[in-house]
């Protein structure tokens, strides 16, 4: 089919070109001179589809390579001698930045893959199977996230995150009363663990049970007030389903 039966009119001038070659072989200088361009022209034609296609391409390119950088400092960290002995705190950060940049990069393979070794390296961490559950949940691969789940339970029937996460998987898999049990136990194993009182919030609201929903928002209220965290969103939330209550 000739091309011009694809009706293409690309503006083929310096800019094109520019990105044209960036999308094949990145260069960041010439990648800011695209950039440039193609602000000064969205600067004239602020609405023009293609200037707003390719400029917003270009700050795609840019971010995932960012975010793979990201994604490597994350490893890095996880791997440094110092993370067993002074920053053993940092890796439940540095685990959930990880599995998010990944996912965000749509590696959800390489993220199970990594996330796997690690369990399979140290099968007595019960961090390594709710760090599985996440990928795999990530992934949307539900039902390889409740055999993790319900092997690390048999293990580490207490643990509180991934009895958090089998709320989760309860809750994908249409099982509503057993994911909210779940996640009343999640907080009853740390009660400074609170996002399982948030899934719970959320999930009575969506089946119409206000009353308990507007509860929750109240225990997630005292709890902030508790250790002085300041959000505005719970009392948002409480107060629109007050609203939607007549209270």
């Amino acid at each position: 089919m000739p091309q011009d039966n694809f009706h293409l009119q690309w503006e083929r001038d310096r800019k094109f070109q520019l990105a044209e070659n960036i999308q094949n072989h990145y260069d960041e200088t010439l990648w800011l001179e695209a950039v440039m361009l193609y602000q000064e022209a969205l600067s004239q034609q602020p609405d023009n589809p293609e200037y707003l296609h390719a400029y917003g391409y270009l700050l795609e390119l840019k971010a995932n390579r960012l975010l793979r950088e990201a994604n490597a400092c994350y490893r890095k960290g996880l791997e440094s001698p110092s993370i067993q002995q002074n920053y053993a705190w940092m890796q439940g950060k540095l685990n959930a930045q990880l599995i998010r940049t990944h996912a965000q990069l749509l590696q959800h393979q390489e993220s199970i893959a990594y996330y796997k070794k690690q369990l399979a390296a140290t099968p007595h961490n019960p961090d390594h199977y709710s760090n599985l559950i996440q990928c795999y949940l990530q992934a949307d691969q539900t039902q390889e996230a409740h055999q993790v789940m319900s092997a690390g339970l048999k293990l580490f029937a207490s643990h509180p995150m991934i009895t958090y996460y089998a709320g989760e998987i309860y809750a994908r898999l249409g099982s509503s009363e057993k994911a909210l049990a779940a996640w009343e136990r999640s907080c009853v194993l740390d009660p400074q663990f609170i996002d399982g009182r948030y899934s719970r919030a959320f999930l009575f609201e969506r089946e119409h049970r206000l009353e308990e929903a507007a509860e929750e928002w109240r225990h997630i209220i005292a709890f902030l007030d508790q250790y002085n965290f300041h959000q505005d969103e719970p009392q948002r939330e409480l107060q629109r389903i007050e609203a939607l209550l007549n209270l």
